[in-house]
C-alpha cells in the first residue's frame, strides 16, 4: 500500500505522486507519515521534507505551510519547495547574506517578521544542500 502525495506552492503542483513514506519538518518537530495514516493537519515549518519511494530517497526543502492528511493523502502546501539538486547554493547564500545585514537595520514589526521568514528559508535551503551535496 502506497501513499498519494501532492506538494503544491503558489506557483504550481510540484509533485502528485504515489510514495512509501514522507518525514518533514512541522512545528511539533519532525513527522513521520506512512500509509494509513490518521487524519491531521499540521503547521510546516522551513527545514526538510524526505520522500521515500521503494529504494528511491527524495530530499527537498521546504518552507513554511500546512500539511493534511485525509484517505490515504498528504497534501503539503508550502511557499517554497527546492528538491536539494535545484538549489543555487550561491544565490541562496547571498539570498542569507541579504537577510542578515537586514536584520541588523530598523525594521518594523512586519519586516523584521518578513525579513526573518526569509532568512530562514534560506537557512534550511543551505541546510539541505549542503548536507545532500553529492560527493
Amino acid at each position: 500500500m502506497l501513499l498519494h502525495l501532492k506538494i503544491v506552492t503558489p506557483e504550481k503542483l510540484l509533485f502528485d505522486e504515489e510514495v512509501s513514506q514522507v518525514n518533514v519538518s512541522t512545528d511539533l518537530g519532525q513527522l513521520g507519515i506512512l500509509p494509513n495514516h490518521a487524519s491531521l493537519m499540521a503547521k510546516l515549518t522551513p527545514g526538510e521534507l524526505i520522500i521515500k519511494k521503494g529504494t528511491k530517497t527524495d530530499v527537498l526543502a521546504i518552507g513554511d505551510g500546512f500539511l493534511q492528511v485525509s484517505d490515504n493523502t498528504l497534501t503539503v502546501m508550502t511557499d517554497l519547495a527546492s528538491f536539494a539538486d535545484d538549489i543555487d547554493e550561491k544565490v541562496v547564500e547571498e539570498a542569507k547574506k541579504r537577510a542578515e545585514q537586514a536584520l541588523s537595520q530598523t525594521l518594523s514589526s512586519e519586516e523584521y517578521a518578513e525579513t526573518l521568514a526569509a532568512l530562514e528559508k534560506s537557512l534550511a535551503q543551505l541546510k539541505i544542500k549542503r548536507r545532500h551535496r553529492v560527493r
